[in-house]
């Protein structure tokens, strides 16, 4: 009797938690919403800095490709997977091993 009772009480705690968080991200749907439509009267491209661009990329590869596609308004999936490309291609570059040419000291 406590366990189904325990299992209804975290069942219903579960439903209520992401109620509330489906509330919010609609809520910061909207707001992306309301950004592009502004963005389109100006007819300007969002300009991000690089370090933004990462961090948009870091976070947008952790969904699946489809959720990807779901939630991105301002950028295609693949201008974001293109980032996160460019992000990795960095790290593994080796230019912060590199020496400059000539003769060492």
């Amino acid at each position: 009797m406590k366990q189904k009772l325990l299992i209804t009480l975290v069942t219903y705690l579960a439903y209520c938690i992401d109620k509330e968080l489906y509330k919010a991200i609609d809520c910061l749907r909207e707001q992306v919403r309301v950004l592009v439509e502004q963005q389109e009267k100006q007819n300007k491209r969002i300009l991000l800095t690089n370090s933004q661009r990462m961090r948009v990329a870091a976070k947008a590869k952790r969904l699946s490709r489809r959720m990807l596609e779901q939630c991105t308004v301002l950028f295609t999936p693949d201008t974001i997977l293109g980032w996160f490309r460019k992000l990795i291609a960095e790290k593994y570059d080796g230019s912060q091993h590199r020496t400059s040419p000539g003769q060492l000291p």
